[in-house]
């Protein structure tokens, strides 16, 4: 009766529901458009070949397989923590041989058995167990946060190569053209209509055009290398495919609710778990504390397991601490200060994500805003070259409005290629900020979990 009755006694309530120390507010500051993300994010971009290259990342990437071989170890912590909730058994055989004066050999053997338990009173080992099970899914987080970091950097990265392609073929038109305009300034300075500055001038303009290609090549380079490099490949293999374009946006995907976040992020989910083990491993160390009742029992037997040469030993004892010198009551402390910790940590990660879904909100708007001014810009400067030219072919003015008016409109060309490409990037900060869609896998409950922790990796 007395052991029923300290069984119902728990000496630690851990909470499972635990909220940040912060609210957000009921939503954003900006509307964030109506389409549901996708299984993968990224379909959204209508890319096959970015979606070839991100799912093969996936796959291959060396980080996710690191963290994949943490969750093994963190899998077989779990199973070693849950062993200590049932019975230890364990048996030994030996044999002995002793020669008598008369040089006889008699051969003994024997047999034994030996049990160990400790009940779970207090509820100290079902805590680390439970400790240990949060830690698993805390890794499972880990690897989605990072598979959703990955993805977002593959198309980045991408589009950032897409951008650098059509920064080469733009510096070929623009090559081209100052080839023109060169032209027709030697042939009017051929006639005498045009001065040596003006020649020098041009020249200087188109050298200036072409030093910008090896700049555009290196970079290019290094973004290649780059990709290989979250492919899982070696830097050097340049036989991937990317678009000649970039695509058009859709309409900005649904965020929902900064609450939200909460439980699409897998950032917050991973600290999450990793705060309620620390919740559990304060419960253990609390249950740690107090009496340990422990079961015991061996059998040993001789020459087989006849009723004769046996012996069998039963025993149940308590274990209490009495002097520990404040060992146990400073790992709760500790304990509980890591958890004040991270439930800080909690909270101000989930701020971050809010802040984070704000200023992708807000960096779209405007940089559409840049856009459109550039667009307007670029009007502006294609007229004011085309009048300046005129004017000059017609001996009106000299050659430097014309020289300013193509540097600005060769600049703006390059400036729009340029915003393009930021606002797509703009776009996979959204979604990387929302927490996209679950990437890896993941079950359900507890038990399924951990027959198929691994099949979304393997698939």
């Amino acid at each position: 009766m007395l052991l029923l009755v300290i069984i119902s006694c728990n000496p630690h309530n851990t909470n499972e529901n635990i909220t940040p120390l912060v609210t957000g507010d009921e939503s954003y500051s900006l509307t964030s458009g109506g389409i549901q993300s996708q299984n993968r994010w990224w379909e959204a971009l209508n890319d096959p070949d970015l979606g070839s290259l991100i799912e093969e990342s996936l796959t291959a990437n060396l980080t996710l397989k690191q963290i994949l071989a943490r969750i093994e170890q963190i899998v077989a912590a779990d199973k070693q923590a849950a062993s200590f909730m049932f019975p230890e058994l364990n048996a030994g055989v030996s044999v002995k041989e002793e020669w008598q004066a008369d040089n006889k050999v008699e051969n003994t053997y024997s047999t034994s058995l030996s049990l160990s338990w400790e009940i779970d009173v207090w509820g100290r080992i079902s805590s680390a167990q439970k400790a240990a099970w949060h830690d698993i899914m805390a890794t499972r987080e880990e690897l989605e946060a990072a598979a959703l970091i990955l993805s977002a950097g593959v198309a980045d990265t991408y589009f950032q190569i897409v951008e650098q392609n059509l920064q080469l073929s733009l510096l070929d038109q623009q090559i081209k053209a100052g080839e023109t305009f060169l032209e027709l300034i030697e042939l009017r300075f051929g006639y005498g209509e045009s001065s040596v500055v003006d020649v020098y001038q041009q020249r200087q303009q188109l050298a200036s055009t072409r030093s910008q290609v090896p700049v555009v090549k290196s970079r290019l380079r290094t973004l290649e290398n780059r990709l290989q490099v979250q492919l899982g490949r070696s830097p050097g293999d340049l036989t991937m495919k990317v678009a000649s374009e970039f695509p058009e946006l859709p309409e900005l995907p649904l965020a929902g609710i900064p609450v939200d976040l909460l439980q699409n992020r897998p950032d917050l989910r991973r600290i999450y778990n990793e705060m309620t083990a620390i919740d559990y491993r304060v419960a253990e160390a609390v249950a740690d504390r107090f009496p340990k009742v422990q079961l015991g029992g061996s059998a040993g037997f001789t020459d087989g397991f006849s009723t004769s040469d046996r012996l069998i030993n039963l025993l149940m004892q308590v274990v209490a601490p009495v002097i520990d010198w404040d060992r146990r009551s400073s790992e709760v402390r500790r304990q509980e200060a890591m958890f004040r910790e991270e439930l800080a940590r909690y909270s101000e990660s989930y701020l971050v994500a809010i802040e984070e879904v704000e200023n992708a909100l807000w960096q779209e708007k405007y940089q559409r805003d840049l856009l459109q001014a550039l667009d307007d810009q670029i009007i502006i400067a294609r007229s004011n070259l085309n009048e300046t030219r005129n004017r000059y072919q017609q001996g009106l003015t000299d050659y430097l409005p014309v020289l300013t008016a193509l540097q600005s409109l060769q600049r703006l060309e390059r400036d729009i290629l340029s915003g393009r490409r930021q606002l797509i990037s703009i776009r996979i900060l959204l979604h990387r900020s929302i927490g996209g869609t679950r990437l890896m896998a993941r079950a359900e409950s507890v038990e399924s979990a951990k027959t198929n922790i691994y099949e979304g990796i393997v698939k």
